[in-house]
């Protein structure tokens, strides 16, 4: 369990911005653990969003494949493919976090307060946690890359937008 803390500690720190991904080791494991905790938090989260299954489908299954593509892709322009496992534990394993520790608290109290998802109070809450994905990711990118924070934010909020766009053209508006 020592080493279980160990990496929540170094993913804390990388939410927080006191460590980088290349604090992380260089492991398939660690992707692959990582890989499964960002999928299981994003289950519970559309477990209680009561989602279709082409949503299940994008979140579970292409959302993951398209953000390690995505996020090789940036390191390959960058040339730094090297910090991949890296960089794709940083960014699963961070999202598994925000997801646990912020969105879902979040999404239970907005619903608990009897707010539904089209409400001004869920709209506001979903784009502070936009925020916080775009600048926890973005320095991720950031740290990676050696670019700028601005780089790695537009990266994220990019990869954000186009996955946003995929769900909407085929779940369809109002479904």
């Amino acid at each position: 369990m020592p080493i279980v803390q160990q990496f929540l500690r170094i993913f804390l720190d990388i939410v927080l911005w006191r460590r980088s991904p290349q604090d992380l080791p260089t492991s398939a494991a660690l992707v692959w653990l990582t890989l499964a905790a960002y999928v299981l938090v994003s289950a519970v989260q559309l477990l209680l969003l009561d989602e279709s299954g082409i949503v299940w489908f994008f979140f579970l299954i292409a959302d993951p494949l398209l953000l390690a593509a995505w996020t090789w892709l940036v390191l390959k322009v960058y040339g730094h493919t090297e910090r991949f496992q890296q960089t794709i534990s940083a960014v699963f394993g961070t999202g598994a976090l925000l997801g646990l520790g912020l969105y879902l608290p979040l999404q239970l109290l907005v619903t608990s307060l009897g707010f539904n998802a089209e409400s001004g109070v869920a709209q506001v809450v979903a784009l502070g946690l936009v925020v916080a994905f775009a600048l926890v990711t973005g320095r991720i990118i950031k740290l990676a890359t050696d670019a700028s924070l601005f780089t790695g934010i537009a990266v994220a909020l990019t990869y954000f937008i186009a996955i946003n766009t995929l769900v909407g053209m085929v779940h369809g508006p109002g479904n």
